[in-house]
């Protein structure tokens, strides 16, 4: 405990004027080891993630034990990383500031947002105008414990979501019918909580892989279905355009969920009717709808391919032709990110090569692409790359990092970049 003496005592050794100080003295005191705090650390957060907290949001802390550690609001991942500060941080309760040291009455820890918090700590330092060597005013001495000393201190970036792992958890609980569900592991059934704490995404992102990879809620547990189990739930679906004679943008839900409700349970049906259908028109107060044309084309193309290893071109494109609903009209280009093409053989070929089925890992993932096929453009790799793409770093940049650049005909393409 420092008495009076000893401060100024201290005070003359850092060749200090008494005069210049306000007569407050705040003494630090470092804790035994034992009593010190550990639990505590310190996040630089930027304006986003402060509001967040100060409007009482939640922020979660999301990672296994061989995962890297995130941290998400309701909608954001961000990324944690350790970062050292150049000089010790002491953590200090209640550490008074230069306008709250000043006269006894204004000693408080809100004084320093009054406006006449300076003057009224002017007016102490105009009590102590004497001589250090004349009469002295009172010293007041606080003693003030440090809870904690930091070196370190955690940074937060935005990052995107890490996804990949969704697809790995649900996979082993597909869907495939209700008279295999005897075959399915009920421990390995996966509820919303479960995934939200095993996934490093926020809800919002979680929310929305779930729609995009078309993973359905069956029985309050999340499943994709089987390809199989779908494409018999599609095909019943698009039957029933022939039997009730209906025009391409005038699909009835109503009708659709009715006649099908023996067949499929209802919350497949509803999510199916989701996934593959959009809004048209209204009419006589009925809402209709349309099948998505891009959508239905590229899974029955996928139906053909998964039969076959290559497959002639010209045969393939008139089956597919024929495989899809009256009124809709397939195109090559709907063939992108799941088949790919070789007009340079004789016959022409296609065959199935999807984006799902590729090493997540990119070094891996390029080594596949470049043994698949020595040369692609753009165009043609850019459904296979897309998902390593940033704000910052986009699909020209990822191939100039990992593929060699070269000109074909007049026309970029891009191999390997150590070639033998």
């Amino acid at each position: 405990m420092r008495t009076p003496e000893e401060v100024r005592k201290i005070i003359k050794t850092a060749k200090l004027h008494e005069s210049e100080l306000t007569e407050v003295t705040q003494v630090l005191r470092f804790p035994e080891p034992t009593q010190q705090n550990h639990n505590l650390k310190l996040m630089l957060l930027d304006d986003t993630l402060l509001k967040e907290i100060e409007a009482g949001k939640e922020l979660v802390f999301k990672g296994d034990p061989d995962e890297n550690v995130v941290l998400c609001t309701n909608n954001k991942t961000y990324d944690v990383k350790e970062a050292e500060t150049s000089n010790s941080l002491l953590l200090v309760p209640e550490l008074l500031f230069a306008a709250s040291t000043g006269l006894d009455e204004t000693i408080q820890n809100d004084s320093m947002e009054s406006d006449s918090s300076f003057d009224k700590s002017n007016a102490s330092l105009n009590k102590s105008t004497e001589s250090d060597e004349g009469a002295k005013p009172p010293r007041k001495i606080e003693h003030k414990d440090i809870i904690n000393t930091f070196f370190t201190y955690y940074e937060l970036k935005p990052c995107k979501p890490r996804l990949s792992k969704l697809r790995k958890l649900l996979e082993p609980t597909r869907y495939q019918g209700l008279e295999l569900e005897y075959t399915t592991d009920k421990t390995k059934l996966l509820n919303y909580p479960s995934l939200c704490d095993q996934i490093q995404a926020s809800k919002a992102e979680l929310n929305d892989e779930l729609e995009k990879i078309q993973a359905i809620e069956i029985d309050g547990f999340y499943r994709l279905l089987e390809f199989d189990y779908e494409f018999r739930v599609l095909s019943y679906m698009l039957d029933l355009i022939d039997e009730n004679s209906w025009v391409f943008d005038r699909i009835s839900k109503e009708v659709t969920m009715e006649s099908l409700k023996e067949l499929v349970p209802n919350s497949i049906l509803e999510a199916m009717f989701r996934f593959y259908t959009s809004t048209s028109v209204i009419e006589d107060g009925v809402q209709y709808y349309q099948y998505k044309q891009d959508k239905v084309c590229r899974f029955l193309a996928r139906v053909l391919l998964k039969s076959a290893g290559k497959f002639n071109l010209v045969e393939f494109l008139e089956a597919w032709r024929d495989s899809v609903p009256e009124g809709m009209v397939t195109d090559e280009s709907m063939l992108s990110g799941i088949a790919l093409v070789d007009k340079t053989s004789t016959p022409q070929v296609v065959w199935g090569f999807s984006e799902g089925d590729l090493p997540e890992e990119i070094h891996e993932r390029f080594k596949i692409l470049f043994q698949t096929k020595a040369k692609w453009t753009v165009d043609q790799i850019s459904p296979y790359i897309e998902c390593y793409a940033t704000e910052k770093l986009n699909v020209n940049a990822i191939l100039t990092k990992y593929a060699r650049a070269s000109t074909q005909d007049g026309v970029r393409v891009f191999s390997a970049k150590h070639m033998k």
